[in-house]
């Protein structure tokens, strides 16, 4: 549709002006009138001077950037932290927060509500804007289904509050826990790590070396042991708590301008209540061929290494129409499109097409349940593969860093040290599991991995 310019719009408006001026002077002849003509006529006769420069205004842009969109992405060295996270809090997430560039922009993924003077900011800018605003959200919620990406999110916003010196001291817990004995380091339960607001009042004075009593008095302890303190507390997986919305009234107690806090949760029941104390982001799948294209480029980036077959496929990376197939078939969900990938590398496109008609989680479960059967079918580095994945789920766990030299000592027990290798390769192929120090090691699974194994004893 084409629109009439203002400059067409002025001159009409003075040619009705003219005439209406030289009617006025031809019924009732005066001053007044014939001024208001010659008015009419200087304005018609500088409506054709002036310049259309409409052409040459220079647009807005359609994105705004406040904030390094690379802030968060360098790995924070938790070696002055560690004794500030407590051992429920999991190897995973301190993982990812010593992993770097473990967290990759996709677009249409993150939904962040747009506050006043944040328009033309993307999704992450707007975050990143809250968490530097000393009068914004002091809770910060990550609500997505699992394999998502929510923990990867949420180590990206601690890490980039950590490199901007925002933040002196890291807490935390994860609601998802497993109590390891310490002589045997067998499991002896898999359960919530606190259930109430009371329970989490008892991990943030353990780790504030703190005593509790109850509920009161720890609230006005933690307060006080938290003066001119700047810190962020992070409580991954809140799904898991029964009581979920009273912790998070508990955390509002907590923060303040200078503590912040990152939940991340699959359940955003009673999270309403919360009206502008919080920012509420939400996590969607991918939706777009691109979108996939630039998830999938990081994804052979971040484990070619790892798993060299991924290299092949850097061929399809433009060819929108298998990855429009990858996100039918995933639904969008990053990790269930990792795991395709991953498949598709080690066979072919065709015989990842003949996959049962499953989605979302009774994907991701078929696909860890056939992979876990195909280690039983390769033999002795396969039945090694299976014991190391639980090996590595206890050690998780227990927080207990997994580097190379442990694994050595482990296999060694075992008396299969020419297998390690081989057993390693079985299952950087399969389940992707991590290694975030090429070095020295340290090793991690994903939480729906661990889930899964759980399952498998």
């Amino acid at each position: 549709m084409k629109y009439i310019s203002w400059k067409t719009i002025l001159r009409i408006i003075a040619l009705l002006s003219l005439l209406l001026a030289a009617a006025w002077v031809y019924f009732q002849p005066g001053f007044e009138p014939v001024l208001a003509l010659l008015g009419a006529v200087v304005t018609f006769i500088v409506s054709f001077f002036v310049e259309n420069n409409s052409a040459a205004t220079t647009p807005l842009p359609a994105e705004v950037t406040l904030f390094d969109p690379d802030c968060g992405n360098a790995s924070v060295d938790l070696a002055d932290q560690r004794l500030r996270v407590s051992a429920a809090f999991g190897a995973y997430f301190t993982g990812l927060l010593e992993r770097e560039a473990s967290y990759v922009p996709l677009a249409g993924q993150i939904e962040c509500p747009i506050g006043k003077g944040q328009e033309g900011l993307p999704p992450i800018q707007r975050i990143f804007w809250h968490l530097q605003n000393p009068k914004g959200p002091r809770l910060f919620v990550v609500a997505a289904e699992g394999g998502m990406g929510k923990s990867t999110l949420a180590a990206k916003l601690v890490r980039c509050l950590y490199e901007q010196e925002s933040v002196d001291m890291i807490l935390g817990d994860s609601a998802k826990s497993e109590h390891i004995d310490p002589v045997s380091g067998q499991r002896l339960t898999f359960a919530a790590g606190y259930e109430t607001a009371s329970g989490f009042y008892r991990r943030l004075c353990t780790q504030l070396g703190v005593p509790y009593e109850n509920d009161d008095l720890a609230l006005a302890d933690i307060r006080r042991r938290l003066v001119h303190r700047r810190a962020v507390i992070v409580v991954d997986n809140l799904e898991t708590v029964a009581q979920g919305d009273r912790l998070l009234q508990s955390l509002l107690k907590i923060t303040n301008r200078d503590i912040r806090a990152v939940v991340t949760t699959r359940q955003v029941a009673g999270l309403n209540a919360l009206s502008k104390q919080h920012l509420l982001v939400h996590l969607n799948p991918l939706q777009t061929p691109d979108a996939a294209c630039v998830f999938l480029h990081w994804h052979i980036e971040q484990h070619s290494q790892t798993h060299p077959d991924l290299a092949k496929l850097r061929d399809d990376l433009g060819d929108k129409k298998k990855a429009g197939w990858l996100i039918e078939r995933s639904g969008g969900i990053p990790l269930l499109i990792q795991l395709l990938v991953s498949d598709i590398a080690r066979s072919s496109w065709e015989q990842v097409r003949q996959l049962p008609e499953l989605f979302g989680p009774e994907l991701l479960d078929f696909l860890y349940a056939a992979r876990w059967q195909e280690l039983q079918q390769l033999g002795q580095p396969g039945l090694l593969a299976r014991e190391l994945l639980q090996w590595l789920r206890q050690e998780q766990f227990s927080n207990r860093r997994i580097t190379a030299k442990r694994l050595s000592e482990w296999v060694q027990q075992k008396g299969q040290e020419s297998r390690l290798n081989e057993a390693l390769t079985l299952l950087h192929e399969r389940f992707l599991i991590v290694n975030s120090d090429r070095q020295k090691g340290n090793y991690a699974i994903f939480p729906s991995l661990a889930a899964f194994l759980e399952t498998k004893g």
